[in-house]
């Protein structure tokens, strides 16, 4: 036999560790973390509070869009017209849901007063944790 022992197991250890960073770089393309920034989710995330959400873009595919429901909190960035936000994520409470647009509001609850409607496409996530609050 022309591989050793010693070869077989050096190969081994290499497929492993690649197989580990193939799933670090999957899982970290799949998760996002966003800091609340303003008061606009009181009482239930104060501001400074950080969430884990799963990107509905995800390679692997764990939410998409069609997943997400009413209750449910959501990422999505902010639109390039909102002036002196641009770039910024907003976390937001889905308030209800109609075909292709979802309705999200301020506010721990659901039946905030102010609501925006986006399309599913404009979601960037859906929140799984809350790291810290507040």
């Amino acid at each position: 036999m022309w591989l050793t022992k010693k070869v077989v197991r050096i190969l081994s250890c290499i497929a492993a560790a690649a197989a580990g960073v193939s799933v670090a770089v999957l899982l970290f393309m799949s998760v996002m973390t966003v800091k609340v920034e303003d008061s606009s989710m009181l009482p239930e995330l104060l501001p400074g509070s950080r969430v884990v959400a799963i990107r509905t873009d995800s390679p692997l595919n764990i939410y998409d869009a069609s997943s997400i429901g009413p209750g449910d909190m959501v990422v999505y960035r902010v639109p390039y017209y909102d002036v002196g936000s641009e770039g910024v994520y907003r976390v937001r409470r889905v308030s209800g849901i109609n075909r292709d647009m979802i309705e999200v509001s301020r506010g721990g609850n659901a039946g905030s007063s102010e609501k925006e409607v986006l399309s599913k496409e404009k979601i960037s996530g859906k929140v799984v944790k809350v790291l810290y609050n507040g």
